[in-house]
């Protein structure tokens, strides 16, 4: 199953792979749903590991979901990743591509494409699961361009990160 989502962002398009591609160890920083996150050595690169600590929904609780960089293209600002560890059994391949256009004059469009092979016995339960992938990509391209437009975490990012410390929510 694939699930394609796009947002205009109205930052440069450096302003926002130094983001996504440069800073790709820190999604933490911004998506709500990922509670940690590090790279395993140096800076973005085709082979480095990323790993993430990911708050549950559903059935499924907390998950460490290790990612490794399949490509990292810092000239066309584009990167693929995918899940090498941590995922559900009932997945069986995990990949998603991010690219970052310029869109006239300081803005940018980012693009994230990603693919999921499930096993299958869960594929009658694709359609549902596509759904709620889609509705979480477009969340996480709305904390994206949250972050990049103001300069701050998402209100969702700022929820999710209260939870997890113990601090009381605003």
């Amino acid at each position: 199953m694939e699930m394609a989502a796009e947002v205009r962002i109205r930052v440069g398009a450096d302003e926002a792979w130094a983001l996504i591609g440069t800073r790709f160890g820190q999604i933490a920083e911004w998506a709500s749903s990922i509670t940690a996150s590090r790279l395993d050595r140096g800076a973005a690169a085709a082979g480095v590991i990323r790993t993430c600590h990911v708050s549950g929904f559903g059935p499924m609780g907390d998950m460490v979901v290790r990612e490794r960089l399949i490509t990292f293209d810092q000239a066309a600002q584009s990167l693929t990743y995918d899940a090498v560890a941590g995922m559900p059994g009932f997945v069986k391949h995990a990949a998603n591509r991010w690219t970052v256009e310029p869109d006239g004059a300081g803005a940018c469009l980012v693009r994230s494409r990603a693919t999921l092979r499930l096993t299958w016995w869960m594929r009658p339960l694709g359609p549902l699961m596509s759904w709620r992938l889609r509705r979480e990509a477009r969340g996480v391209l709305e904390e994206l361009a949250y972050r990049l437009e103001t300069g701050r975490p998402h209100p969702r990012k700022i929820a999710s990160s209260d939870r997890h410390t113990g601090a009381p929510t605003v």
